[in-house]
């Protein structure tokens, strides 16, 4: 049998002891001479178990019981997480960065590939930052970097002086003593961005893994180079990804700074004779459809047994490893050649032979399918076309008898078709025999070729392979030989190869849209009598686009680039607006626009665009305070975002934290009791369902209590109706930081297939935590209305109460919200909403509280608002405000209709005043026919 299961073997061989100690005559067929990897025990129907897995790991590993590792070859790693803080200042934003460091290999090792960024592989900038390392830049926005990455290969000599400098503070400080010797890490920046980040960066680090000794590249024992065993500094090259190479180095022992670190301990440089292991590894090295023949790449803990390690690189290069009298030796697939030929005449018929020509069902392997990392799909685990006979199906009774196998260190698909092809084909390699030969074959070693042509059982000089050797004290030998076909490892690139697709892993958002058509010119705000009042700038762009819900637009000074006006729009469609907020008369400006998607997408602002604005300067009809106006449109454009915004922001953020008393996370968790309870009724298609799930679990620092009740019937395609009932209790504890969250969630849905829905959503959701110096305490009440007839029409009601309480190393600062936001829509495009909200702040700032109402409608016209607005500001400088914005203002008292006053087509007019001392500057009859100039000292009249 060519494959078979021998880790056994390995075991006793590498831990001092011969193969097949104790064994002789017929019992040699039961034991194996050399050691096989995964792939053979795997096609055996006999694989060996690993006490630890060689996947590629993913996930950011943490905590103080890490065990340390290193890469070899090509590879990748999430790596582990030594130290982590957020820090400095953005502009007005504090702890804007947030650093980590991230160990990849507990040994130097010989460079960082390439870096992935939550799933998708990324590019860095060539000109590194002064202190923060390469920005990457898929993560540059606007010309503003927001991710760097610097990357240590294990030689330095000193602590990264960003880190110390920088990154530390007084509550996380990073000392100047953490070089990390030997350590090879990376350090990760990020700037905060909500639009790029929604949560702590996932990073994964293709890396080049530890420099090795190659013999074949030293001139002093055989091969061609100036690498020397006793100098480290000379080692790596091409043979750090080759197996032999990397074998060889583990046999020996891997040390760091004199110190054994990994592998065997006391391997001398004799038991593994140069000759043939620079055969191997140039065996290795010759090409293959243009790539070296066998490459192995991956990380290993030094938790892993030694064993283990050495059976998942031989997996690669389908290698066995043999030893006699101490030696150990590698061999590569059956293209050696052969040291011996016999015939029938030379074996012992006085012995005892046995025959085995076929292997029994259990043993029997007619397909092969295999697992490997996959570089092109984030080294995520993927699985290699299949291998199947289908002649060899009809052989063994029409049956389909699979192996699977991980080949964990193969990130080559080609390499690992080619390993799957010949394993298959040697796995129909069934014929082995145990004989004796005389002393003259006393030289075979387990892992040697033979020749042999035997009439009795057919053979012309059929290669054969030895497995197993038991040496007699007369000098006999015993001999285990197993039959192998040099084609068995034959390759063709142009047949044999399956094209395998590669997934695509694109997370990039879509380009920038830039906005169209955009122009800017100079225009005026006419007055009842179409006369110019104040300079203005009329903006106009293609209002016809798609995923656009406003327009944002900046106007500056041209002399100075001082912005002196920023502002939005939400009625895009209409393509114009005419602006004149803090705009002078006869000035150059330049202004600019973009447009705000509905989506999460970027949008470019356009080009600066030049205009002077008209030369229209104050009259007699301008009578107010200096400053005003400007002031009030400034505050007018604040609270309409504050209650147009931020009342969508409060809603989304409320209804994600209500639904987080679903979501659990169980894996911190040691002890989980649990109880189902569920009865469900069925007729035909028709369900009705009840499910009432209870848990309570503990664990390290953590406990937590759930109760989860679900009612559900449906009829398919007709109608469905749930009610989902959740509350939850949660406290945990790690890492300096404690956190308590209770809350309840009922969520009822009803929906009439393709025509009616609606959802009902209360939730009530409590949180307090408390991080080093820093106690949050937030509450909220939650209830929202949501019901919808197709795409016809649609109506919405939201009622939301917060309030939080913070205490950050001793400024403590509260805040709470009261918000109602009512919205209809019909035929498409005809939206009306209606929003009332109270906010109310205290803090080491001093104190603010707002009041909001307004009601906004669109149609055909575009749309139309009204709003009241009464502020108190935290600065005592400013003055308190009632602001009404309408386009018609009444007061009355309800019965006194004949004398209202109204704000009405930019004009206040009032019939009928009781004035005291008045100061004017004109006084003007409605129909002009009287003009009494008071600046001027003229009194006219005209007929």
């Amino acid at each position: 049998m060519a494959i078979f299961s021998g880790l056994s073997a390995i075991v006793g061989g590498l831990l001092g002891g011969t193969f097949l100690s104790g064994l002789g005559g017929t019992l040699l067929k039961i034991a194996v001479g050399i050691g096989l990897n995964l792939l053979a025990s795997s096609l055996a129907g006999k694989p060996e178990p690993r006490t630890v897995e060689f996947a590629i790991q993913g996930q950011i590993q943490t905590g103080g019981d890490v065990a340390r590792s290193f890469p070899i070859g090509w590879t990748a790693t999430a790596g582990s997480l030594v130290y982590a803080n957020a820090w400095g200042t953005d502009a007005k934003t504090p702890n804007a960065y947030f650093t980590q460091v991230i160990a990849l290999s507990d040994l130097p090792i010989g460079g960082l590939e390439a870096v992935w960024v939550n799933g998708v592989k990324v590019t860095l900038d060539s000109t590194p930052h002064a202190s923060r390392g390469y920005p990457v830049l898929e993560y540059r926005q606007e010309g503003k970097d927001h991710l760097w990455v610097k990357f240590h290969d294990g030689t330095q000599t000193s602590a990264d002086s960003f880190l110390t400098n920088s990154v530390s503070t007084s509550a996380n400080p990073y000392g100047s003593n953490r070089v990390g010797r030997g350590v090879a890490y990376v350090v990760c920046t990020a700037r905060i961005n909500e639009e790029l980040f929604t949560g702590f960066p996932q990073y994964r680090f293709e890396v080049n893994g530890v420099k090795l000794y190659d013999p074949s590249k030293d001139s002093t024992v055989g091969g061609s180079g100036s690498q020397r065993w006793s100098s480290p500094s000379t080692w790596g090259g091409d043979g750090d990804h080759l197996p032999a190479v990397q074998l060889y180095n583990i046999l020996r022992g891997i040390s760091y700074g004199g110190q054994w670190f990994y592998g065997l301990q006391s391997m001398s440089a004799a038991r593994l004779p140069v000759d043939d292991w620079i055969a191997r590894i140039n065996q290795c090295r010759e090409e293959v459809a243009e790539q070296p023949r066998y490459r192995c790449g991956g990380e290993i803990a030094v938790s892993a047994r030694v064993t283990d390690a050495v059976t998942t690189i031989l997996t690669s290069c389908q290698g066995r490893l043999s030893e006699a009298g101490g030696v150990y030796k590698l061999r590569i697939g059956v293209s050696d050649a052969s040291v011996a030929s016999i015939a029938d005449s030379v074996i012992l018929s006085t012995e005892e032979q046995t025959f085995s020509p076929f292997f029994g069902l259990a043993d029997t392997i007619n397909g092969i399918s295999a697992t490997y990392p996959s570089p092109a799909e984030g080294w995520n685990r993927k699985a290699a076309p299949p291998r199947y006979s289908a002649q060899a199906e009809t052989e063994d009774g029409n049956r389909r008898l699979m192996a699977d196998v991980p080949l964990d260190f193969v990130p080559y698909k080609v390499q690992v078709q080619r390993l799957m092809k010949a394993a298959l084909a040697e796995a129909r390699r069934a014929r082995r025999h145990t004989f004796v030969l005389p002393p003259a074959y006393w030289t075979l070693e387990p892992g040697d070729f033979i020749r042999w042509t035997s009439v009795r059982n057919g053979y012309d000089n059929k290669k054969f392979r030895v497995d197993g050797i038991v040496d007699r004290p007369n000098l006999d030998v015993v001999v285990d030989v197993t039959e192998v076909d040099p084609s068995d490892y034959d390759w063709s690139q142009s047949t044999d190869f399956r094209v395998e697709p590669d997934g695509l892993l694109y997370r990039t958002r879509p380009d920038p849209q830039p906005i169209i058509d955009w122009h800017a010119e100079a225009t005026a705000i006419a007055d009842n009598q179409g006369r110019g009042r104040r300079p203005a700038i009329l903006l106009s762009w293609d209002g016809d686009v798609d995923d656009v819900s406003g327009v944002r637009f900046e106007v500056r000074l041209a002399s100075t680039s001082t912005v002196v006006y920023r502002g939005r729009t939400d009625a895009y469609d209409a393509g114009g607006i005419i602006i004149s907020q803090a705009l002078l008369p006869r000035t150059d400006y330049v202004v600019r626009g973009r447009y705000i998607p509905r989506s999460d997408r970027g949008t470019l602002w356009s080009g600066w665009l030049p205009v002077t604005t008209l030369d229209i300067k104050l009259g007699d009809e301008d009578v107010y305070l200096p400053g005003m106006l400007a002031d009030i449109r400034n505050f007018i454009a604040d609270a309409e975002e504050w209650i147009e915004d931020g009342v969508r922001d409060l809603i989304n953020d409320a209804t994600a934290a209500a639904y987080l008393v679903l979501e659990q996370d169980l894996r911190n968790y040691d002890d989980k009791q649990d109880s189902t309870q569920e009865i469900k009724s069925t007729t035909g298609r028709i369900t009705a369902a009840y499910r009432n799930e209870i848990l309570a679990a503990t664990g390290p620092n953590s406990a937590l209590a759930q109760r989860i009740e679900t009612v559900e019937v449906e009829i398919p395609t007709l109608a469905k109706a749930s009610v989902v009932n959740a509350v939850t209790a949660r406290v945990t504890a790690a890492e300096g930081q404690i956190d308590s969250i209770a809350g309840t969630l009922t969520l009822i849905q009803n929906e009439v297939a393709g025509k009616a829905s609606v959802t009902a959503l209360n939730a009530l959701t409590t949180r307090v935590t408390a991080s080093e110096g820093k106690i949050t305490a937030y509450g909220q009440s939650l209830t929202s209305i949501n019901a919808a007839l197709g795409t016809k029409a649609s109506a919405q009601s939201v009622s939301l109460l917060t309030a939080r309480v913070e205490d950050n190393e001793g400024e403590i600062t509260s805040v709470a919200n009261a918000l109602m936001s009512v919205s209809a829509a019909a035929s498409g495009s005809d939206v009306a909403t209606a929003r009332f909200r109270m906010t109310a702040s205290a803090g080491p700032t001093g104190y603010a509280s707002r009041i909001g109402m307004q009601a906004r409608a669109t149609g055909r016209d575009g749309w139309r608002g009204a709003a009241l607005f009464l502020d108190v500001p935290n600065n005592p400088s400013q003055p308190t405000r009632v602001v009404i914005n309408a386009e018609q203002f009444v007061v009355t008292n309800g019965s006194a209709v004949k004398n209202p006053f109204i704000f009405q087509d930019g004009e206040a007019r009032l019939n009928v005043a009781h004035i005291g001392t008045v100061r004017a500057g004109r006084l003007l009859s409605l129909n002009s026919k009287v003009d009494f100039n008071l600046n001027a000292g003229t009194l006219e009249f005209f007929s």
